[in-house]
């Protein structure tokens, strides 16, 4: 072989290894893509894991979605006390909230009516009395948009008893 034919050689032996570490390239750029297409299907719901769940899917500005439900109270609640509840909401437009439906450990329900005033950016309060013995409490709303009665997704709210230590 003379050196003609040993340099043709010797190039032909780097474009060789080019074209494998491109192919490597190209290999992992497309196994990037897929994975990103898979990690942005994974993080947006389309409402269907609400549907599975019983819950009304957010759609846009045009649902109304209860977020949070906390019900500010000291010791074991008293049958005779009112209590506020502060529900949280997100929503695109501003909701004309008519009703908030409590069901108190799956047995009792009750529906309280919600006033105007009671409503803010983000959440609203209604006085309820929560019935002795409740550990679980669920609520929905229900509210007027483009002229109907709509109702929401369900929110829970769990209450714990902490007893004093005896001595």
């Amino acid at each position: 072989m003379n050196k003609f034919e040993v340099a043709i050689e010797t190039e032909i032996i780097r474009l060789k290894k080019m074209m494998n570490i491109r192919s490597v390239l190209n290999t992992v750029l497309i196994i990037l893509g897929v994975l990103l297409v898979i990690s942005s299907y994974a993080t947006v719901s389309n409402g269907w894991d609400l549907l599975l769940r019983g819950e009304t899917p957010y759609i846009g500005d045009s649902q109304l979605k209860l977020v949070s439900m906390d019900i500010p109270h000291t010791g074991s609640p008293s049958a005779d006390a009112k209590y506020w509840a502060t529900i949280k909401f997100d929503a695109g437009f501003k909701p004309e909230i008519r009703r908030a439906c409590f069901s108190f450990s799956g047995d009792r329900q009750s529906c309280v009516d919600v006033e105007a005033k009671d409503v803010t950016h983000g959440h609203f309060r209604v006085p309820i009395q929560i019935p002795a013995g409740s550990k679980k409490i669920d609520c929905y709303a229900e509210y007027i948009r483009e002229g109907k009665t709509s109702r929401t997704n369900t929110v829970s709210y769990y209450i714990i008893l902490l007893n004093k230590p005896e001595e």
